[in-house]
């Protein structure tokens, strides 16, 4: 029997009151709390209002993305509107703050730190944004994430102006704007065309603070671009930044002039935003954020990590030095376990590291990531549960580029070591993906296996097909040439033997065939164990420039 309740003042005022808390929290999580006018754009609730005497315009979508993701224009926004429109849809918010005709310069920058400080405090958007940089808002774009890269998600530029002797200097290939360089002159505070033509903080000159934060950068330009030529500006940065071991993508328009801008499917650029804006904290569940870091009683901080590419939780650790120090001071060394999570026949690797005695250890932030089953560091190509190189790749590096802003990012900040099978996992992914990976050593480990038969493999290849793709041996020569362009640096490191002496001899004899640079020490045999006597000199000779 049901009873019957009175439904009297107290509880209807309980009723309400829980009904407007409801209705406060839902907009404070859908950003509603924005001031200012309100408009319609585009089925979107538009506000335009001023932060620090200058306009600000902020668009809402109707439910925010979880961890509030959001992009910002540099300049003339509203053109070609569907990349903005789709990412509405998929909860983010768009930001454009007008400081027009100031081209980049220091004093829009520190406008737009006032204005990040007061969206990120007042209304709790996203610690990175997707920035985009159309035409000259590239200036903007790039000149911000410069000063402040541990700010930036990534950046989108559109035909971007990357250095201001392109366009408006005109002292290249185009005609240049004399109106727009007089606002360089004046805004940069520089006394002549000649002092302005001898600076050398363009973003075409100053990009090392952004691959070393890992910012990936997508350019969409035409290669007929007569008002900002491509050569002097997109594909600068495309050269510059790959030697510095960031990460770029192209996407070329044969043909193509300044105009029109965008894409007919816009796609490839909102899947790009998408992808670098959101948290890693939106796909998976990590402990152990909050500041300061707490540590074990071995120094060592430890994240529990739920990702979907494990079996359950697995485990980060980190150790080094203090993850508040200055941006980017620190390389980042991935130290590849040999067995899976809870098992340690083969020694603690982070504790042999810590307890090395390296004088490295002071330039390196040393991680161990840990694998619900045998590391080989593989995906497998139908247990959705058993996909190490994308746990590797898609959960660990991703967590910590947003929480560690200490470590390097870029391809030359990130070093892998390992042996064994953790010494086929480093070399097997430098090998799969060189703009990633600087340098890789490996020591006592199965460097020439030829079939997933032995030693655990065939569970986590899943067939031979799969393994083929991370053979080290066929890895080696199809990558021979990235490997030997350009006088490359020594990349792969392989050293002493307990159980493969074999295998080190035989791979030895591919790399000198091939002409790769490397570097081999051969011998003694030591003990197989990560306090076998190889892990000092490994680490050491990974650091040395």
């Amino acid at each position: 029997m049901v009873s019957k309740q009175r439904f009297g003042a107290p509880r209807v005022l309980r009723y309400l009151l829980s009904l407007s808390l409801i209705f406060s929290l839902a907009a404070s999580a859908s950003g509603r709390d924005f001031p200012g006018k309100q408009s319609d754009w585009n089925g979107f609730v538009r506000h335009d209002f001023e932060v620090a005497g200058k306009p600000l315009m902020v668009i809402e979508p109707k439910l925010a993305a979880a961890g509030r993701p959001w992009v910002w224009h540099g300049e003339f926004f509203g053109h070609k509107p569907a990349p903005d429109i789709e990412l509405l849809k998929r909860g983010f918010h768009v930001v454009y703050a007008s400081v027009p005709n100031m081209l980049g310069c220091p004093e829009a920058v520190d406008h737009w730190s006032k204005v990040y400080d007061y969206v990120i405090k007042e209304h709790q958007l996203a610690e990175k944004v997707g920035l985009v940089g159309l035409s000259r808002g590239g200036l903007y774009c790039y000149n911000f994430a410069i000063a402040y890269p541990n700010r930036v998600a990534c950046i989108y530029g559109d035909a971007p102006v990357c250095d201001f002797k392109s366009w408006p200097g005109g002292f290249g290939k185009g005609p240049g704007s004399p109106s727009d360089w007089k606002l360089v002159l004046k805004h940069w505070n520089f006394k002549n065309d000649e002092e302005a033509k001898a600076f050398t903080g363009n973003p075409v000159d100053n990009l090392k603070p952004l691959a070393q934060a890992g910012i990936p950068l997508l350019h969409v330009f035409g290669d007929a671009d007569e008002v900002v030529p491509w050569e002097e500006n997109t594909g600068l940065i495309q050269q510059r930044y790959e030697q510095l071991g960031g990460q770029i993508k192209l996407i070329r328009k044969p043909g193509v002039k300044h105009h029109p801008h965008g894409l007919d499917d816009p796609t490839p650029i909102v899947e790009f935003l998408e992808r670098h804006c959101l948290s890693p904290l939106v796909r998976f569940k990590v402990s152990n954020l909050s500041r300061p870091l707490a540590k074990d009683e071995s120094g060592f901080v430890l994240h529990k990590i739920e990702s979907p590419y494990q079996d359950g939780v697995t485990e980060l650790k980190v150790f080094g030095p203090d993850p508040q120090a200055k941006p980017a001071s620190l390389r980042l060394l991935l130290v590849l376990p040999v067995e899976k999570q809870g098992e340690s026949r083969w020694g603690d690797a982070l504790m042999a590291i810590r307890d090395s005695g390296s004088e490295s250890l002071s330039q390196l932030l040393c991680v161990e990531p840990s694998f619900s089953a045998l590391p080989w560091y593989a995906d497998h190509p139908s247990d959705a549960k058993i996909r190490q190189e994308s746990h590797l790749l898609e959960a660990v590096l991703p967590i910590l580029r947003w929480h560690y802003p200490a470590v390097r990012n870029d391809r030359d900040g990130r070093l892998l070591v390992g042996f064994s099978k953790s010494g086929f996992g480093a070399w097997s992914m430098l090998l799969r993906h060189p703009d990633i990976f600087g340098r890789a050593g490996a020591w006592d480990a199965p460097l020439m296996l030829d079939k997933p038969n032995k030693y655990g493999s065939g569970a986590i290849f899943g067939n031979e097909e799969n393994f083929k793709g991370y053979a080290i041996p066929d890895l080696l020569r199809s990558r021979s040439a990235v490997l030997t362009q350009n006088e490359a640096p020594v990349r792969l490191f392989h050293a002493g033997y307990g159980n493969f002496q074999s295998e080190h001899e035989s791979i030895e004899e591919l790399l000198q065939s091939l002409k790769i640079p490397h570097s081999y020490r051969a011998g003694p045999q030591l003990q197989h164990h990560w306090t076998g006597g190889w892990l000092r000199a490994m680490v050491d000779e990974l650091m040395v420039e």
